[in-house]
């Protein structure tokens, strides 16, 4: 009876050891992927192959495959007390549970899984991510049909965007939308300004509700590809006859207000000039520029009577996107003499120290 008994024992010992990890439901990878991995001090972990991730996977995840991860244990968290959260293709996939008991026998301590992974993330209609290399796939391959969309405002598109972008800005969206493809299950790629910039997202919704089923985001959008890719398209003036625009030259949008100018009204406040921050209040908290106030770029035509006072008044966000939405919004209520934009990245501290390129 006693080597029954032990008999049992051991062959249970493989699912005692596959149960001490926890599995995540859907709504804690929400909660997880709502902040950068910095941030929420953990790592998200595609067990996939290599071949499955560049097709789309979950926000701010990383690709080791399970058959590798022995191999590149190197690259997880020098922390083993690091959060990782390994996920694959759902339920029947087993190389989410696989790299998470590598990853506790190699020392990590907080170890989970998300096991109906990839699929319900999708069924739960949210957006997947892809890569550069998902982009630079579509455009080599003559037989893949996806529409690649630039959700940033047009002037952003006009200085330049990924080749064969099609220009629909957020904001004009609902004006824009007989341009999808007719076909519901056809690929819709949408990217805006990077990371901090959430223009592609809002259009992927949209586009979901539309019943659009395989919308993606290149969440890394513009200055990725820009950065890593020599293949890229602006429009440029037809009076240049095709050839190299002087180098003293610069591009000038409408509304924009170049750096120096707008450094110097930071540090040199007036009562007569309003900087006004259109990004989200959650980001204005963690750190915004010295006497700015808080507005979002979608409610500036509604608060027009808050700028009657200024003589200028200078949008800023992010990446710039938003802000050049703020402008349109006030041209729309009649005060374009009035405002400007920055159309240009800035990265801001929470004790106020910025930085603008």
């Amino acid at each position: 009876m006693k080597r029954l008994v032990l008999l049992m024992f051991i062959m249970l010992l493989p699912t005692l050891a596959v149960a001490q990890i926890n599995d995540l439901k859907l709504s804690d990878i929400e909660s997880l992927v709502a902040q950068e991995p910095d941030k929420g001090q953990y790592m998200l972990v595609d067990a996939r192959p290599e071949i499955k991730f560049a097709a789309g996977y979950l926000p701010w995840a990383v690709s080791i495959p399970k058959q590798e991860l022995k191999e590149r244990l190197a690259e997880l968290p020098k922390d083993k007390a690091t959060k990782l959260v390994f996920y694959c293709g759902g339920i029947s996939c087993k190389l989410s549970v696989e790299s998470a008991t590598i990853a506790e026998e190699a020392g990590y301590t907080e170890v989970y899984t998300f096991s109906s992974g990839m699929p319900s993330w999708e069924k739960a209609g949210k957006t997947p991510w892809v890569s550069s290399q998902h982009i630079k796939m579509v455009l080599n391959d003559p037989k893949r049909i996806a529409m690649i969309i630039d959700a940033r405002p047009a002037i952003k598109y006009n200085v330049g965007t990924v080749p064969g972008a099609l220009s629909i800005p957020f904001q004009q969206f609902d004006a824009l939308k007989g341009l999808l493809p007719a076909d519901k299950t056809a690929q819709i790629i949408y990217f805006c300004g990077g990371f901090k910039c959430n223009l592609s997202h809002k259009s992927a919704k949209a586009a979901r509700e539309l019943g659009y089923t395989n919308v993606v985001a290149f969440a890394e959008g513009w200055p990725a590809w820009k950065k890593a890719s020599k293949r890229a398209f602006a429009l440029v003036d037809p009076n240049s006859k095709g050839g190299a625009a002087p180098a003293a030259e610069v591009m000038v949008i409408e509304g924009e207000m170049d750096a120096d100018t707008f450094k110097g009204m930071v540090e040199n406040p007036s009562k007569k000039v309003l900087i006004v921050d259109v990004r989200p209040a959650v980001e204005f908290k963690q750190g915004h520029l010295p006497g700015a106030i808080n507005m979002l770029d979608e409610a500036v035509g509604k608060n027009a009577k808050t700028f009657e006072k200024y003589d200028k008044v200078v949008f800023y966000c992010t990446t710039g996107s938003r802000a050049a939405i703020a402008y349109y919004e006030a041209e729309a209520v009649g005060l374009k003499d009035k405002c400007a934009f920055l159309n240009k990245n800035v990265t801001i501290e929470a004790d106020g120290a910025y930085a603008i390129n």
